[in-house]
Protein backbone atom coordinates (compact mmCIF):
# COMPACT_ATOMS: atom_id res chain seq x y z
CA UNK A 1 0.00 0.00 0.00
CA UNK A 2 1.42 3.23 -0.86
CA UNK A 3 2.63 5.97 1.58
CA UNK A 4 -0.12 8.54 2.01
CA UNK A 5 2.61 11.38 2.59
CA UNK A 6 4.79 9.65 -0.01
CA UNK A 7 5.84 13.00 -1.92
CA UNK A 8 5.78 10.75 -5.18
CA UNK A 9 2.40 9.71 -4.64
CA UNK A 10 1.25 13.04 -3.83
CA UNK A 11 2.72 13.99 -6.75
CA UNK A 12 1.22 11.65 -9.12
CA UNK A 13 -2.51 12.47 -7.31
CA UNK A 14 -1.88 16.10 -8.02
CA UNK A 15 -1.04 15.67 -11.83
CA UNK A 16 -4.08 13.62 -12.48
CA UNK A 17 -6.50 15.73 -11.38
CA UNK A 18 -5.30 18.50 -12.48
CA UNK A 19 -5.54 16.67 -15.58
CA UNK A 20 -8.56 15.44 -14.98
CA UNK A 21 -10.51 18.99 -14.11
CA UNK A 22 -11.05 21.94 -16.68
CA UNK A 23 -9.00 25.04 -16.09
CA UNK A 24 -12.18 27.81 -16.01
CA UNK A 25 -10.88 29.67 -18.83
CA UNK A 26 -11.39 26.13 -20.87
CA UNK A 27 -14.80 25.82 -19.39
CA UNK A 28 -15.59 29.52 -20.73
CA UNK A 29 -14.73 28.68 -23.60
CA UNK A 30 -17.44 25.82 -23.39
CA UNK A 31 -19.61 28.23 -22.74
CA UNK A 32 -18.63 30.28 -25.61
CA UNK A 33 -18.83 26.97 -27.90
CA UNK A 34 -15.13 27.01 -28.99
CA UNK A 35 -13.12 24.42 -29.46
CA UNK A 36 -10.42 23.90 -26.93
CA UNK A 37 -7.24 21.78 -26.76
CA UNK A 38 -6.77 21.56 -23.33
CA UNK A 39 -9.43 18.83 -22.91
CA UNK A 40 -10.71 18.05 -26.30
CA UNK A 41 -14.04 16.23 -26.20
CA UNK A 42 -14.04 16.49 -22.43
CA UNK A 43 -16.95 15.27 -20.58
CA UNK A 44 -17.26 17.81 -18.33
CA UNK A 45 -16.40 20.60 -21.32
CA UNK A 46 -19.26 19.11 -23.25
CA UNK A 47 -21.68 19.06 -20.69
CA UNK A 48 -20.64 23.01 -19.21
CA UNK A 49 -21.22 23.51 -23.30
CA UNK A 50 -24.75 22.45 -22.78
CA UNK A 51 -25.82 24.51 -19.54
CA UNK A 52 -24.85 27.69 -21.30
CA UNK A 53 -27.16 26.52 -23.44
CA UNK A 54 -29.78 25.86 -21.02
CA UNK A 55 -29.42 28.85 -18.84
CA UNK A 56 -29.49 31.39 -22.32
CA UNK A 57 -32.88 29.50 -23.32
CA UNK A 58 -33.71 30.25 -19.47
CA UNK A 59 -32.82 34.10 -19.65
CA UNK A 60 -34.58 34.59 -22.76
CA UNK A 61 -38.15 32.35 -21.60
CA UNK A 62 -37.61 34.39 -18.24
CA UNK A 63 -37.61 37.79 -20.56
CA UNK A 64 -40.40 36.52 -22.87
CA UNK A 65 -42.64 36.10 -19.22
CA UNK A 66 -42.46 39.48 -18.40
CA UNK A 67 -42.67 41.04 -21.40
CA UNK A 68 -45.39 44.24 -20.99
CA UNK A 69 -49.07 43.16 -22.64
CA UNK A 70 -48.35 39.16 -22.73
CA UNK A 71 -51.03 36.82 -22.40
CA UNK A 72 -51.43 34.82 -19.28
CA UNK A 73 -51.37 31.64 -22.03
CA UNK A 74 -48.07 33.03 -22.94
CA UNK A 75 -46.84 33.79 -19.07
CA UNK A 76 -47.71 29.76 -17.98
CA UNK A 77 -46.23 28.99 -21.42
CA UNK A 78 -42.68 30.08 -20.21
CA UNK A 79 -42.74 29.07 -16.54
CA UNK A 80 -43.33 25.64 -18.17
CA UNK A 81 -40.32 26.08 -20.27
CA UNK A 82 -38.23 27.65 -17.42
CA UNK A 83 -39.86 24.21 -15.31
CA UNK A 84 -38.58 21.89 -18.27
CA UNK A 85 -35.24 23.44 -18.52
CA UNK A 86 -34.59 23.51 -14.76
CA UNK A 87 -35.36 19.57 -15.12
CA UNK A 88 -32.81 19.64 -18.06
CA UNK A 89 -30.25 21.58 -15.80
CA UNK A 90 -30.34 19.59 -12.89
CA UNK A 91 -29.82 16.63 -14.62
CA UNK A 92 -26.60 18.24 -16.67
CA UNK A 93 -25.48 19.31 -13.09
CA UNK A 94 -25.87 15.84 -11.99
CA UNK A 95 -24.11 13.84 -14.79
CA UNK A 96 -20.94 16.31 -14.00
CA UNK A 97 -21.26 14.94 -10.12
CA UNK A 98 -21.27 11.00 -11.04
CA UNK A 99 -18.57 11.59 -13.55
CA UNK A 100 -16.50 13.82 -10.54
CA UNK A 101 -17.32 10.80 -8.24
CA UNK A 102 -16.56 8.34 -10.59
CA UNK A 103 -12.86 10.43 -11.59
CA UNK A 104 -11.59 11.93 -8.50
CA UNK A 105 -10.16 10.43 -5.42
CA UNK A 106 -10.36 12.85 -2.83
CA UNK A 107 -8.65 11.94 0.46
CA UNK A 108 -11.25 11.86 3.57
CA UNK A 109 -9.57 13.97 5.50
CA UNK A 110 -9.92 16.90 3.54
CA UNK A 111 -12.12 19.74 4.12
CA UNK A 112 -15.32 19.46 2.28
CA UNK A 113 -16.03 21.99 -0.23
CA UNK A 114 -19.64 23.42 -0.04
CA UNK A 115 -20.69 22.55 -3.52
CA UNK A 116 -20.90 19.75 -6.06
CA UNK A 117 -18.30 20.33 -9.09
CA UNK A 118 -21.29 20.63 -11.36
CA UNK A 119 -23.28 23.01 -9.16
CA UNK A 120 -19.97 25.52 -9.36
CA UNK A 121 -19.72 24.98 -12.92
CA UNK A 122 -23.82 25.37 -13.12
CA UNK A 123 -22.98 29.02 -11.02
CA UNK A 124 -20.31 29.64 -14.05
CA UNK A 125 -22.64 29.53 -16.78
CA UNK A 126 -25.52 31.17 -15.12
CA UNK A 127 -22.64 34.19 -14.32
CA UNK A 128 -21.60 34.02 -18.05
CA UNK A 129 -24.74 33.52 -19.65
CA UNK A 130 -25.34 37.41 -16.70
CA UNK A 131 -22.64 38.52 -18.17
CA UNK A 132 -23.06 38.29 -22.21
CA UNK A 133 -26.72 39.43 -22.26
CA UNK A 134 -25.76 42.57 -20.20
CA UNK A 135 -22.65 43.62 -22.42
CA UNK A 136 -24.62 41.82 -25.25
CA UNK A 137 -27.76 44.67 -24.96
CA UNK A 138 -25.76 47.30 -23.74
CA UNK A 139 -27.33 48.19 -20.48
CA UNK A 140 -25.29 50.56 -17.96
CA UNK A 141 -22.36 50.07 -17.84
CA UNK A 142 -22.27 49.82 -14.11
CA UNK A 143 -24.24 46.56 -14.55
CA UNK A 144 -22.18 44.98 -17.10
CA UNK A 145 -19.12 45.89 -15.26
CA UNK A 146 -20.55 44.11 -12.29
CA UNK A 147 -21.22 40.65 -14.60
CA UNK A 148 -18.25 40.37 -15.75
CA UNK A 149 -16.56 41.26 -12.32
CA UNK A 150 -18.87 38.80 -10.63
CA UNK A 151 -17.81 36.22 -13.41
CA UNK A 152 -13.77 36.85 -13.17
CA UNK A 153 -14.57 36.35 -9.17
CA UNK A 154 -16.23 32.94 -9.87
CA UNK A 155 -13.64 31.50 -12.29
CA UNK A 156 -11.08 32.76 -9.87
CA UNK A 157 -12.59 30.62 -6.96
CA UNK A 158 -12.96 27.49 -9.16
CA UNK A 159 -9.55 27.93 -10.11
CA UNK A 160 -8.71 27.87 -6.40
CA UNK A 161 -11.41 25.02 -5.74
CA UNK A 162 -9.13 22.75 -8.38
CA UNK A 163 -5.84 23.40 -7.12
CA UNK A 164 -7.00 22.86 -3.59
CA UNK A 165 -8.62 19.45 -4.30
CA UNK A 166 -5.47 18.58 -6.62
CA UNK A 167 -3.46 19.43 -3.20
CA UNK A 168 -5.58 17.28 -1.18
CA UNK A 169 -6.81 20.16 0.51
CA UNK A 170 -10.29 20.07 0.12
CA UNK A 171 -13.03 17.57 -1.36
CA UNK A 172 -15.95 17.20 -3.45
CA UNK A 173 -19.08 16.35 -2.01
CA UNK A 174 -20.93 13.51 -3.55
CA UNK A 175 -24.44 15.27 -3.26
CA UNK A 176 -27.48 14.20 -5.66
CA UNK A 177 -30.25 16.76 -6.06
CA UNK A 178 -33.78 16.49 -3.74
CA UNK A 179 -36.00 18.74 -5.75
CA UNK A 180 -37.21 17.10 -8.82
CA UNK A 181 -38.73 18.56 -11.73
CA UNK A 182 -42.38 16.64 -13.25
CA UNK A 183 -41.54 14.70 -16.60
CA UNK A 184 -43.37 16.94 -19.43
CA UNK A 185 -45.00 13.24 -19.50
CA UNK A 186 -46.09 13.85 -15.89
CA UNK A 187 -47.17 17.68 -16.93
CA UNK A 188 -49.80 16.60 -19.31
CA UNK A 189 -51.54 14.52 -17.80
Amino acid sequence: MADPDDPTTNAQVTKRVRDLLPRSASIIEAFREITTHDHPRHVVLDIAGDLAIHHQRQWHAENASRATGISADDIAACKQLIDELNAERVALVQRIDTWADQQINSRVEASLHTETLGSVIDRLAIAWVRASNLTDTGETRDKARLALRQLAELADAYDDLIRDVAAGHRRLPAWRPLKSYRSTDEQQR
